[in-house]
């Protein structure tokens, strides 16, 4: 006759096995991204404003990733070309979910000056640190713009599920209180506040 409970020796093994498990997911960007922003102040934020709170964290701290990219092939910060091209097709795709264009624009606006704002501190430090080279700089092509454009996905469709609630005056000090806690204050707490300014 089986037993119907484990004893806690039991549940501990099974506690350990499943904690190893996990320990063997993949380990890439998106992966690394995610480990180090996606635990933080899930009980904190209301869980329909947790995927925009996540996506905002994860566009910051890839920041980094694209700055190490730039000082390497000795790029400037600022693509006001390519900055336009982004800002366009997050519009389009928001107009396909019925969101507001100004709203877009402005938004995804403030997630570019963040990122430029991260990228800018990271140079001046390296500058004065005297770095050459970084032998883990991604390249941004084939690795970082695919991830940025997950998260511009994972934005817009939080805006159109929320819009009710992010475009409230209202409800203002609730939306901060959800999206403020972010891993990416301890790069920049300049580049969190511009970030997050459109809601």
């Amino acid at each position: 006759m089986m037993h119907r409970y484990r004893s806690p020796l039991t549940a501990l093994l099974l506690l350990a096995a499943a904690a190893a498990g996990a320990q063997d997911s993949p380990n890439n960007l998106r992966h690394e991204v995610d480990a180090r922003s996606g635990n933080l102040a899930r009980s904190q934020a209301p869980l329909q404003l947790e995927p925009l709170r996540l996506a905002i964290d994860q566009r910051l701290l890839l920041a980094q990733a694209v700055a190490r990219a730039k000082w390497n092939a000795r790029a400037v910060i600022e693509d006001l070309p390519r900055e336009a091209l982004v800002i366009h097709a997050a519009v389009e795709q928001g107009a396909a979910l019925g969101l507001p264009g100004d709203w877009i624009d402005a938004v995804f606006r403030a997630q570019i000056e963040a990122s430029k704002t991260v990228q800018r501190e990271l140079f001046a430090q390296w500058r004065a640190q005297q770095v050459d080279r970084f032998d883990d700089a991604p390249d941004l092509a084939r690795t970082v713009r695919p991830e940025l454009d997950r998260l511009t996905a994972q934005i817009l469709r939080s805006m159109r599920d929320n819009q009710t609630a992010l475009r409230d005056p209202a409800g203002k000090a609730d939306v901060a209180r959800a999206l403020g806690v972010l891993e990416a204050r301890t790069l920049s707490p300049a580049a969190v506040e511009q970030a997050l300014a459109p809601f």
